[in-house]
């Protein structure tokens, strides 16, 4: 089940920014919104904001839970358990998802004439080899994957500023058509894709070291995540034009190829290719990692490792029979957006919050674990002493009673104060009036 490992909040950051660019990077966002699709982005990120801060919610109350140990608590085991195994399928499904859409683009990008099969079972086994190594590994490689992420996405931004190829006009006009095609990508797409999405993240934020910073730390990947959509939809109108964009499969790969200085560097779409294998990796490594542990807790397995090999292979086979093709896997992909994300992401979070929150009020005492025991716990796995308990400082600072200093005394040998009335007994036993 859950391995006694941690990570930091800095991990926890790489992991969510990673994640959320995932396959959003290189796939159209918004883009029926036509040039308003960065405003979409923009409140589709507000949108994100909440779900995160409800997410967090969620894991403040139990902590030490992941989520489907959590589900099987508040909603009772008769129903919590059959729906706690609806989200080991969730995650397996889009799990599957992000292995079809890296598949699908290194054999239009560079591997016409390699097997989807083959291309897929590569990248599984390497998922599989990290996934196997544990969290801690997980979070160390997802620390790599963002540096290297950030580095070619500033050499992007550069060689596309400077080879003159964008074109200012081709952002407007923003509102053409009003408000209501940008609110409707908001709904149907923005918001529940990718933030939606890290509702698996509530398999992950136990093993965060100091549980205190999990808002902190989602609230700032969700702004540089959406930050960073934002300027590549900026970039993509720009460079491809609305029209040219919303035909592109994968408008950033478009807009990449077409940088050209000097006739000297060329092809630089490698850049992007890499990019979302690098972000599609940790995508498709937490949703794999988060399936087996899921799994593993409901059937009450010892290690989560034992399910990687058969959440591997259901996940690479439902890659394969999701559709027949990428436009069809593609089309019932917005279907599900609209229709089965937001179950899992926001109804049944949004029920399980308002039934911790009635449980919490009810009786105090089941929110787990009190402040003070987790800073002792901290506190021993850091190896430092832990700090003394409020009873406990109370009672150095109290002064202790006179009976108490009487029988701390007779335990070390001293012979203890006598108390007034003893005090009188004692003289009159020795005055002449005694005989």
């Amino acid at each position: 089940m859950k391995e006694k490992a941690k990570i930091g909040a800095y991990q926890l950051f790489c992991l969510l920014v990673t994640f959320e660019l995932g396959t959003a990077l290189v796939v159209p966002l918004g883009v029926e919104a036509k040039q308003g699709a960065w405003l979409a982005i923009l409140l589709g990120m507000a949108g994100g904001l909440l779900l995160f801060a409800l997410y967090v919610y969620l894991f403040r109350q139990h902590p030490d839970m992941p989520l489907t140990a959590m589900i099987q608590l508040l909603l009772g085991k008769f129903i919590g358990w059959p729906v706690a195994l609806l989200y080991v399928v969730f995650f397996i499904y889009a799990g599957s998802r992000d292995l079809r859409d890296v598949a699908s683009l290194l054999i239009s990008a560079n591997y016409s004439m390699t097997p989807m099969m083959v291309i897929s079972t590569l990248i599984l086994f390497a998922v599989a080899y990290v996934i196997d190594k544990g969290i801690e590994v997980l979070a160390r490689t997802a620390e790599i994957m963002f540096a290297s992420l950030a580095a070619f996405g500033v050499l992007e931004l550069l060689l596309v500023l400077f080879s003159d190829i964008i074109d200012l006009h081709a952002l407007q006009p923003v509102l053409g058509e009003g408000w209501m095609p940008v609110l409707k990508q908001v709904v149907s797409q923005t918001v529940m894709f990718p933030y939606g999405e890290a509702v698996c993240f509530l398999m992950i934020f136990p093993y965060l070291n100091k549980s205190g910073q999990a808002l902190k730390t989602t609230m700032t990947a969700a702004l540089f995540g959406g930050l960073v959509f934002t300027l590549t939809a900026l970039i993509e109108l720009a460079v491809l034009g609305v029209n040219l964009t919303s035909r592109s499969t994968f408008p950033l790969l478009t807009a990449i190829s077409k940088v050209s200085i000097g006739e000297f560097i060329q092809r630089t779409d490698a850049i992007a290719v890499f990019s979302l294998i690098v972000t599609d990796f940790m995508k498709l490594a937490v949703f794999y990692y988060a399936a087996a542990l899921g799994a593993a807790q409901l059937f009450s397995v010892r290690s989560y490792r034992v399910m990687t090999l058969p959440i591997g292979l259901i996940i690479m086979l439902a890659s394969l029979a999701i559709a027949s093709t990428f436009s069809e896997h593609f089309k019932e992909g917005g279907l599900v957006l609209k229709t089965v994300y937001p179950v899992y992401a926001l109804f049944i979070p949004l029920l399980l919050a308002l039934i911790a929150s009635i449980r919490s009020l009810r009786n105090p005492a089941r929110k787990s674990p009190e402040p003070q025991q987790r800073r002792q716990t901290q506190a021993a796995q850091q190896g430092q002493p832990a700090p003394p308990s409020p009873q406990a400082q109370q009672a150095q600072q109290d002064p202790p009673s006179s009976q108490t200093q009487q029988e701390q005394q007779a335990q070390q040998g001293q012979q203890a104060p006598l108390s007034s009335q003893t005090q009188q007994a004692q003289l009159y036993m020795q005055s002449p009036h005694a005989e």
